[in-house]
């Protein structure tokens, strides 16, 4: 059976969600979910809102190289994060904040996507939050081969800020494409 290299134990005083990690080109590895904690234990910044994206660089033995708590007043889920091909990373998850914190766009409806990129260091290079009137809650991201991205998740609105097309049911699949900047 295989046997356990290392590992580590990362949070604060509170809740904290692993959804998404990744291996990163130098051999560390990209973590991504949300939290609730403030500073406590391993977590250095501040909550923002209720629940808040929380970003984690470890090295290739699990050391904590930097984080990132983004969010804003509302609840702010990361759900999936990937390294893109400039080094940097994309955040792609849910959120009910309107303009607060570090959310510079106002809420659509109750939740929206929220996509954020990050530089190598994890600053945040832009931002973007797609939806429609109703719930948007997306679960899945990825860089495309000519270096956009593809967004998934499911939707409850009908017809209604970006969404251009009416719902089919209740909740339906919602695969969003949107270019490079």
């Amino acid at each position: 059976a295989p046997t356990i290299e290392w590992q580590n134990t990362i949070g604060g005083s509170n809740y904290d969600w692993l959804y998404s990690l990744q291996q990163t080109t130098d051999g560390g590895y990209i973590l991504g979910g949300y939290s609730f904690s403030g500073i406590s234990g391993d977590k250095t910044e501040a909550g923002l809102g209720s629940y808040d994206y929380w970003v984690v660089k470890i090295n290739s033995i699990g050391s904590i190289e930097w984080q990132n708590t983004i969010g804003g007043s509302g609840d702010d889920e990361l759900h999936s994060l990937q390294q893109t091909t400039d080094g940097g990373y994309i955040l792609g998850g849910k959120s009910s904040s309107g303009i607060s914190g570090d959310k510079t766009e106002a809420s659509l409806g109750s939740t929206d996507y929220w996509v954020v990129k990050l530089n190598n260091s994890g600053g945040i290079e832009w931002q973007n939050t797609i939806g429609g009137s109703g719930e948007d809650y997306m679960y899945s991201i990825q860089q495309t081969t000519e270096g956009g991205y593809i967004l998934g998740g499911w939707s409850s609105s009908g017809i209604s800020g970006d969404k251009i097309e009416a719902g089919l049911g209740s909740y339906d699949y919602w695969v969003v494409k949107i270019n490079s900047i």
